[in-house]
């Protein structure tokens, strides 16, 4: 019998954390037998979230962490991403699809996440965002 891996992970505001994150999905989809084929999709939009607490939720700050909550359910993958930052505004993201930033190297990360979850939302501050993604 498998060992049910923990839901919830606390990284660092670091991002070499990313690969603890990978390899906390990983177990997730390894015990829940989730289809190898929505790992990618699942993991994009996880790392995505992530960077953006670290870089711009936590400012890097390195005594700052973030958190990240996983429930499966069937094939229904539930996701939080939580920093310990001032949170946003996220109504004044600019458009990444906007011709004044088709150039700009950053900025696409939500438009990412938006583009591949469902029920994308945050939290009143704008600093935890939460997203369903179902994987048949």
């Amino acid at each position: 019998m498998k060992n049910n891996p923990p839901n919830i992970l606390v990284i660092r505001s670091v991002s070499t954390e990313i690969r603890r994150v990978e390899e906390f999905v990983k177990a997730i989809f390894n015990f829940h037998n989730m289809p190898e084929k929505c790992f990618n999709p699942v993991f994009l939009c996880i790392s995505e979230a992530t960077t953006n607490s670290i870089v711009h939720g936590n400012k890097e700050d390195h005594t700052k962490t973030v958190e990240l909550n996983i429930d499966c359910k069937s094939h229904l993958i539930q996701v939080r991403v939580t920093d310990e930052g001032d949170g946003f505004d996220v109504e004044k993201v600019p458009d990444p699809t906007h011709e004044d930033n088709l150039l700009k190297e950053t900025g696409r990360g939500l438009h990412i996440i938006k583009s591949i979850a469902q029920n994308v939302e945050f939290n009143d501050k704008g600093n935890s965002l939460s997203f369903e993604i179902i994987c048949k």
